[in-house]
């Protein structure tokens, strides 16, 4: 019981130092410019969380309250009334966009109906880009020391001419090939090239920016980099009925596969997931050490004693006691003739030279010795008195030959 008890307050404090651990790493963490792995989560405050983008949603458009998703657009969709009718914003903020074919179809069908989607996103999903006919050439994401431009708009209905900078990571993303007759240029990459077009689609309209930093914690603190997001959700419509803020497609890593399940949205946030390993870790410590016997454990029982063996001990020592050595040899050559008989399978009617050959081949023993014995039983088989001392000379023999047998 002491020792069962010391294990599970060592296996207790173990837990511990790891969640001290973990809270240490995560509040370096939360104080790291670093935007290599940006989630750009509307929860996550670090540099590369989403969090004070959408903090700023309310004072940008006049809807009531922003709504958050967390299934696929065409679950959502299938699901949300409110997006059949018309005057309603979306955005989806994402390092990668990962749909399928019915997501994909789910948002060209809100779109045409009124609808504006918003996607601030690296790298597109080829899908979108062949239904919509354009064409992204994916450059590299880098985080420079020093302060660059990293985003300027070049539509001329925007009054903000400035080129936005800071510190951050840079996308370096760009389009190659747009359809001019219903898409048009609003912004540039730091190399100038197009980063944010508008494409018109039936009754809606689909802004695609290939720079979701500029929704980042990191840079949005920046000088005036607030402004830049201003100008880029102004083309949303200020009085949307719905405004929704996607948290999805910013936790997918690969392509979708299979049928979304909640368990999907427990596993994607960090808490969630360190609470569902620990609960599991405790049940597995419960397990361990509750599944023990706690009732005394059954002794083992002693094996039977051999009495046989103790009975012939006993009878030998009463013939040794009476002098009665004649006897008691002739008791020990039928028992060596009967365990010749048993175990090597030899006639012992006979005991000449076949029978000496016979036995050493078989007992793997010299024949000089097995004829030493036989001379012996000959000795004693003709002597009607024997000694104590050759008496004692034939039980050695006899028990060598039985060690040297086994």
């Amino acid at each position: 019981m002491k020792a069962r008890t010391i294990y599970i307050i060592a296996s207790i404090g173990l837990l511990l130092v790891i969640l001290i651990l973990f809270s240490g790493n995560r509040k370096k963490e939360d104080q790291s410019t670093d935007m290599s792995k940006a989630t750009f989560s509307s929860k996550d405050k670090k540099a590369g969380g989403a969090y004070v983008a959408f903090k700023l949603l309310p004072e940008l458009f006049s809807a009531q309250s922003v709504q958050v998703v967390t299934k696929p657009f065409a679950t959502t969709y299938a699901k949300e009334k409110e997006l059949l009718n018309t005057d309603n914003a979306y955005i989806v903020v994402a390092n990668e966009l990962f749909t399928t074919e019915k997501d994909i179809e789910s948002m060209l069908y809100y779109v045409a109906r009124g609808n504006t989607l918003f996607l601030a996103v690296n790298s597109p999903d080829p899908l979108l880009g062949k239904s919509l006919q354009f064409t992204v050439v994916d450059g590299q994401n880098l985080q420079p020391k020093t302060t660059t431009a990293v985003q300027r708009y070049t539509d001329e209905g925007v009054p903000v001419d400035t080129a936005f900078s800071y510190k951050g990571m840079i996308s370096g993303s760009y389009f190659s090939h747009i359809d001019s007759s219903f898409t048009r240029v609003l912004g540039t990459n730091y190399k100038g090239k197009p980063n944010f077009i508008c494409i018109s689609h039936a009754d809606g309209f689909i802004y695609i920016l290939l720079n979701p930093y500029t929704f980042s914690n990191y840079f949005l603190l920046q000088e005036n980099n607030v402004a830049a997001l201003e100008t880029q959700l102004s083309y949303l419509p200020v009085d949307a009925s719905n405004l929704y803020w996607d948290d999805f497609y910013n936790n997918q890593h690969s392509a979708q596969s299979g049928d979304f399940s909640e368990w999907q949205v427990l596993m994607r946030y960090p808490a969630m997931r360190w609470a569902l390993w620990l609960a599991a870790g405790l049940l597995l410590l419960y397990v361990i050490f509750e599944s023990k016997r706690r009732q005394r454990i059954i002794p083992d029982r002693p094996p039977l004693a051999n009495t046989s063996l103790e009975f012939v001990d006993a009878i030998g020592q009463l013939y040794y006691q009476q002098h009665n050595n004649a006897n008691l040899a002739h008791k020990m050559i039928l028992h060596l003739l009967e365990y010749i008989r048993t175990r090597f399978y030899i006639n012992t009617n006979q005991l000449n030279e076949q029978f000496i050959e016979a036995l050493s081949k078989k007992a793997a023993m010299p024949e000089t010795e097995i004829r030493e014995l036989l001379q012996m039983i000959y000795h004693i088989q003709l002597e009607a008195n024997v000694s104590d001392e050759y008496l004692q000379e034939f039980y050695k023999r006899i028990q060598l030959f039985y060690l040297n047998t086994k």
